[in-house]
């Protein structure tokens, strides 16, 4: 018999990480293992050869090309705080990558922030502005608006820092958009994750199914 001997290896790995359904064992951790250095290994590559190099070349070319030493010395400064990182596994001399830590986190937290606002709360408050359709359009479009509205509405208040012990209005709205709205979206997220997570699982099965002789 011919074996694909990458299929194999995948199935067995596979095997590996299905067997935490009896508990932790030490295939389980090896497969792990493998997968966390080889996913270090591999950005490592890419960093060095899509990142690096690429950026010191151009570097190196604007500078030849203006005749300026500035885009050298930013490239050194960028360098200079990458390194700074590699102090970190030392417990004496961790402080020095306190600076690269900051920039990165300020970065980070600045990219996310606008991120969020830009690219998800933005054109969420489009997306529940705009008029919802149905296949069957007419009243049906305007009970799907009107459900729409209701419930980001309701939900909003749920939300609100009030005590809703001394009214029964507010507290039938936090009831509602808390315990019916919110729950069927979550509902609804979790069907969706479950669905994505049985379909990765049916594909391994198969794989492990085909790397074995089936057909």
């Amino acid at each position: 018999m011919n074996f694909d001997w990458g299929l194999v290896i995948g199935a067995v790995l596979t095997l590996c990480v299905l067997s935490y359904l009896i508990g932790d064992n030490v295939f389980f951790r090896l497969a792990v293992y493998i997968l966390i250095g080889a996913s270090a290994a591999y950005a490592a590559v890419v960093v060095i050869f899509d990142v690096l190099i690429p950026r010191i070349r151009i570097a190196t070319e604007q500078a030849a090309a203006t005749q300026s030493i500035w885009p050298l010395v930013f490239m050194g400064v960028a360098l200079l705080l990458g390194a700074m990182l590699l102090f970190k596994v030392s417990p004496r001399l961790a402080w020095l990558g306190n600076l690269s830590v900051g920039y990165l986190v300020g970065v980070g937290a600045a990219t996310v922030l606008g991120g969020a606002i830009i690219g998800t709360l933005g054109p969420q408050i489009v997306a529940t502005g705009a008029p919802a359709t149905s296949p069957s359009g007419g009243a049906a479009d305007d009970l799907l608006n009107f459900i729409v509205v209701i419930g980001t509405i309701v939900t909003l208040l749920s939300f609100g820092y009030y005590r809703t012990q001394r009214n029964v209005a507010l507290q039938v709205v936090n009831v509602v958009g808390r315990r019916f709205f919110v729950m069927v979206a979550l509902g609804a997220t979790f069907a969706l994750v479950f669905m994505a997570s049985a379909t990765l699982l049916f594909d391994r099965l198969y794989a492990i199914y085909h790397a074995f002789g089936g057909k």
